[in-house]
């Protein structure tokens, strides 16, 4: 990015999905024996109905909140999630068999991994932009300050696969969401000085917080499903991900580009013409240009000004991802199950069963089949 353009992660990424795709081939096939049809009016129905209310949340902040465009997206959203559920309830091959949704050992994973990537996608977001655009650091240097958290999550994940048979999913899961917890306070904590080492330490807590809840969470789907239905918890746990990155940057994202405006906007009058004050209000990154002929002095007043209002708005949006990682606490204490299933205790003892195990079917049936 710093030395060709933004598009380049864009082609960074295309010699890893032709490896990957070239990988396939040595992967081993496996396909549910009972070929049901596709479920086209659910996809259609979910796909449509998440895909409104994002877009909702989004332009919210752009538009106003009771703007007919607004509550026509949130309605309409509501009403095709709506008639989604009735689709699945009948559907002879539903999609999304409703069954899992009154689960709770489904549920309440899914809905802790949801609220979890909320919280901490809206971080991610955050972080790099207050370390290129506030910090005036190269996309480089913000870049390596979210590497931690795949090494940090590294080592939790190993720490975590062997708690959970003793601990059980609640204790890790709560274990996890509260590290993640201390994580975002930390970075709640910015200021236009913080020194770099402060949201890399934070991050680390990321890694090891989100090291723990990730696999426990989707190992607890994974064992509530019917074997024939694996592809589908697996579709869950990708499902409550996705919807956590598209929501989190949605809801916090907005949240903080509306405080922002209104700080910046505030700060600036009189310091430069309304309609530079606007132009700014954008974008941070609009300083430059917003002041350009109208003095050294005054672009300087301006950029600080913009700076503290995007940290003051950072910390607004920080504090709403708290509160979200926050309900994620309280929904694993209330859903997350205390104990492993017997598919995952199963399948711990087959694990370990050693590299050429014998296939015990008193141990897991399923997978000696």
């Amino acid at each position: 990015v710093d030395e060709i353009s933004w598009q380049a992660v864009f082609w960074l990424q295309v010699p890893f999905v032709a490896t990957a795709l070239a990988g396939t081939r040595f992967i081993p096939d496996s396909r549910d024996s009972r070929k049901l049809p596709l479920d086209i009016p659910g996809a259609v129905l979910g796909t449509a109905g998440v895909l409104a209310v994002v877009y909702a949340i989004i332009q919210g902040g752009e538009e106003g909140w009771t703007s007919p465009n607004i509550i026509a997206g949130f309605v309409g959203g509501a009403a095709l999630l709506t008639a989604f559920g009735i689709v699945e309830a009948t559907s002879k091959s539903p999609m999304l068999p409703v069954k899992y949704l009154k689960d709770k050992q489904i549920l309440g994973p899914f809905i802790v991994l949801m609220i979890l990537f909320i919280g901490m996608m809206g971080v991610f977001f955050f972080l790099t932009q207050f370390l290129q655009l506030v910090q005036g650091r190269s996309a480089l240097v913000a870049g390596l300050a979210i590497v931690p958290v795949t090494a940090a999550m590294m080592v939790s994940v190993g720490i975590g696969s062997k708690l959970l048979p003793v601990a059980g999913p609640k204790a890790i899961v709560t274990a996890g969401t509260v590290i993640v917890l201390a994580s975002i306070g930390l970075h709640a904590q910015v200021t236009v000085d913080t020194a770099y080492w402060a949201p890399v330490l934070a991050m680390v807590l990321m890694g090891l917080g989100g090291g723990l809840v990730m696999p426990t969470v989707t190992d607890t789907i994974m064992a509530s499903v019917d074997v024939n239905d694996a592809g589908i918890g697996s579709a869950l746990n990708d499902l409550s991900r996705e919807l956590g990155i598209a929501l989190g940057v949605a809801a916090l994202g907005s949240l903080v580009t509306n405080v922002y405006r209104s700080r910046v906007v505030d700060g600036l009058k009189g310091v430069v013409p309304d309609g530079a004050a606007e132009h700014i209000g954008d974008s941070i990154a609009a300083v430059g240009p917003a002041t350009a002929g109208l003095g050294a002095d005054v672009t300087a007043n301006a950029s600080a000004i913009a700076s503290e209002s995007f940290v003051e708005a950072l910390r607004f949006g920080y504090w709403g991802a708290f509160a979200f990682v926050g309900v994620a606490i309280v929904v694993t204490l209330w859903l997350i199950p205390s104990k492993m299933r017997k598919q995952q205790v199963e399948s711990e003892t087959f694990i370990e069963l050693g590299p050429e195990p014998e296939f015990r079917r008193d141990l897991a049936p399923e997978i000696a089949e």
